[in-house]
């Protein structure tokens, strides 16, 4: 998996909890190309520190043209910002 650290539009729905389960997000690729990658199965869910700042962390998988890729989700609680860690 490649570092990325991109800033994320994320669709998700939260339980009774407070818990966010990502959908699907959006993001601008190296062409600046707006992709959409829905998500298909939350692998892994951790919380986590990144920089002091604390996150949950979110290991899934999607399906492209056949292929399943992970890839990593952060989402930054204090700030509510969600970020493609890993691709």
């Amino acid at each position: 998996m490649k570092l990325m650290r991109k800033p994320i539009e994320v669709i998700a729905w939260f339980d009774f909890q407070g818990n966010a389960v990502p959908i699907r997000f959006r993001y601008e690729d190296e062409d600046e190309e707006l992709r959409v990658v829905k998500v298909n199965k939350v692998i892994k869910k951790d919380k986590d520190k990144f920089a002091g700042n604390s996150m949950m962390k979110y290991t899934c998988e999607t399906s492209d043209n056949g292929v399943i890729k992970v890839f990593e989700l952060r989402y930054e609680i204090d700030s509510l910002k969600w970020y493609l860690h890993k691709m």
